[in-house]
């Protein structure tokens, strides 16, 4: 049976680009951290309403998310990337690092990409995705996987470039019992190239 997967030192990275000329996807830093949490709880309450508990989304908390963000991105090998509209204000992210449950295949993990409602649909997510894929790389994993809820209506995205579905399996959020689902990718070349320019 394979050991655990080694999880390497996270390199210095200056990551910056713009998407569409419009959007500034960038390496996010600890100063950002409010912002992240209030991306966070808010999509969550506009993705999730109707398939989490009503009360679960009301009682999701700034200040909680932002006490974990801060724990995450002071763990070797965790990438946490944003992103940035015109004015500067920070409408997305996304983090990914080692697969949590030792996969044998499937190295590295995207634990969470969102968009404030007004900035899906737009090639946004696509970058990002491909972006948080060069990372993981750079960082010698060279496949991942992401857990989506299964009535999540964004789940095709993922299918869309190229996830591969794995496996299925109940989670308790909140007092509810849901479906996630696997999507997988067994080199991420593919996420990386060109060919996914959004």
């Amino acid at each position: 049976m394979a050991g655990p997967p080694v999880t390497p030192s996270l390199p210095p990275r200056r990551s910056k680009r713009r998407v569409r000329n419009t959007m500034l996807i960038r390496d996010a830093q600890l100063a950002d951290v409010p912002a992240l949490a209030r991306v966070h709880v808010d999509s969550w309450r506009s993705t999730y309403a109707g398939i989490m508990p009503a009360q679960f989304l009301a009682d999701l908390s700034y200040d909680r998310s932002e006490a974990r963000f801060r724990e995450l991105m002071a763990l070797p090998g965790h990438i946490c990337m944003l992103v940035e509209d015109v004015n500067d204000a920070i409408v997305g992210f996304a983090s990914a690092g080692p697969e949590r449950s030792n996969d044998p295949v499937y190295r590295g993990e995207l634990y969470a990409i969102y968009l404030l409602d007004a900035y899906r649909r737009r090639g946004i997510g696509t970058a990002l995705l491909r972006r948080i894929a060069q990372q993981l790389r750079s960082l010698d994993f060279n496949s991942k996987l992401v857990w989506v809820l299964l009535d999540n209506p964004s789940r095709q995205f993922y299918e869309k470039l190229g996830g591969v579905r794995l496996r299925q399996q109940p989670i308790d959020i909140g007092g509810a019992v849901v479906q996630e689902v696997a999507y997988g990718w067994t080199d991420l070349r593919a996420l990386c190239n060109e060919q996914w320019r959004s």
